[in-house]
């Protein structure tokens, strides 16, 4: 950042070390940026109006400060790549097999994890116990990329209820058109779908 020759020398060794968001688009006053969500919640401090460049400069790194305190980073939801364990290549996605022990019997669902009321949550989107076809396969898939598209888009403002009825509607398309799910029961040590394709 360059800063002009009339800034108080002090208040410029503050700057080279902590900009706090203050830029000098004119010599009537500055700019003090603070973005959260997409929002520019700083605001131009004019020196006419502040008193003077001092007392502007201050001002505005004192609110940058404040802003700081009340929106800290660790509460900014960061997007990270996909790591290799991530199979399905979409970030906070997932796909996974679990044994329920209780009925010795494989569920497969999606998983996405987020952050409900600043605490880490999952939502899982199953395929269930029984055999399934790709279409039942591809709509999960597609829920659960909606879903966390929805939050890092809105956070705990999205309408979570909605994926209440997710096996029936398909959210991910304008209007939320119908999906006919389909499937039957697995006898005892019947294959899934892909299971009998890999065996041929």
């Amino acid at each position: 950042m360059s800063i002009p020759d009339y800034v108080p020398e002090d208040i410029a060794k503050i700057l080279v070390e902590d900009a706090h968001g203050i830029s000098f688009p004119c010599r009537s006053g500055c700019q003090m940026r603070f973005i959260r969500k997409k929002k520019d919640l700083g605001g131009f401090y004019s020196y006419n109006q502040w008193g003077g460049i001092e007392k502007a400069l201050r001002a505005a790194m004192s609110r940058n400060k404040q802003l700081k305190a009340l929106h800290p980073t660790s509460k900014i939801r960061r997007v990270r790549k996909p790591t290799t364990e991530t199979s399905c290549g979409f970030n906070g996605v997932g796909y996974r097999e679990k044994i329920d022990k209780r009925r010795n019997e494989i569920e497969r669902f999606f998983w996405v994890s987020y952050r409900k009321d600043d605490k880490p949550a999952v939502k899982t989107f199953s395929l269930g116990y029984t055999a399934f076809d790709a279409d039942l396969h591809f709509h999960a898939y597609r829920t659960a990329i909606q879903f966390r598209q929805e939050w890092d888009e809105y956070g705990d403002e999205m309408k979570f209820d909605k994926y209440r009825s997710w096996r029936k509607v398909r959210l991910y398309e304008f209007d939320y058109p119908k999906f006919e799910l389909t499937r039957r029961r697995r006898r005892k040590g019947e294959k899934l779908p892909e299971e009998a394709a890999n065996d041929a």
